[in-house]
C-alpha cells in the first residue's frame, strides 16, 4: 500500500508540474496596427476634376447683347473639364447628372452649359454674360463683379457612383 501511495503522489506531482508548464501555444499576443488614409487631388481622382478660375474681360466677348438691359456675352467657355480614371472606363456624364449654377451676385451670370466629349474627357463649355453700361456715344464698359460657378455632378460608371461639389470663381474685368 506504501509505493501505491507513494505512486499516486508523484503522479499528483508530475501532473501539477505538466499542468503548470506552458503548452507552447500562444499565451500573450499583442499588435500595433495603424492605418495611413490620404484623398487624391481633384486632378487625380477616379473621377478627374480640372477648374481654373474664369476671368472675362470685355476684349475677349462673343457679342454685346440687350437683354433687359446691355451685356458682355462669353460663348463655349470650358468651365470644367472632367476625366475618367475609373478601371472600366464607362464612366457616364450627362445633363441630368451635372447642374452648374451661379451664386447670389446677378453677374456673371451663367446662361447654358452643354457637355462636349473628346478624347475620354467631358468637357463642360457655357455661355456667361457680364452687366455693362453706357459711358458715351456708342462706348461701353464692362462692370466689374465676381462670383463663384457651383458644379454638382453626380455620375457612375455601374460599379462605383461619384457625387461631388465643386465652386469656380468667375469674375467680370
Amino acid at each position: 500500500m506504501r509505493s501505491l501511495t507513494a505512486l499516486g503522489i508523484g503522479l499528483i506531482l508530475i501532473g501539477g508540474i505538466v499542468l503548470a508548464a506552458p503548452s507552447g501555444a500562444f499565451d500573450l499576443t499583442s499588435a500595433d496596427r495603424g492605418v495611413g488614409v490620404e484623398t487624391a487631388s481633384d486632378e487625380d481622382a477616379l473621377v478627374g476634376i480640372e477648374k481654373e478660375p474664369i476671368s472675362l474681360t470685355e476684349n475677349d466677348a462673343t457679342r454685346l447683347v440687350w437683354s433687359s438691359g446691355l451685356k458682355y456675352e462669353y460663348t463655349d467657355v470650358e468651365l470644367v473639364t472632367i476625366t475618367d480614371r475609373t478601371q472600366s472606363s464607362d464612366l457616364e456624364v450627362t445633363d441630368a447628372g451635372l447642374n452648374m449654377s451661379t451664386g447670389d451676385t446677378d453677374y456673371p451670370d451663367l446662361q447654358e452649359d452643354e457637355i462636349v466629349m473628346a478624347n475620354g474627357e467631358f468637357t463642360v463649355e457655357g455661355t456667361l454674360r457680364c452687366d455693362a453700361r453706357i459711358v458715351g456715344f456708342l462706348q461701353f464698359d464692362q462692370q466689374s463683379s465676381s462670383t463663384n460657378l457651383t458644379m454638382d455632378l453626380e455620375t457612375s460608371d455601374g460599379t462605383i457612383t461619384v457625387e461631388l461639389e465643386r465652386e469656380i470663381p468667375v469674375q467680370c474685368k
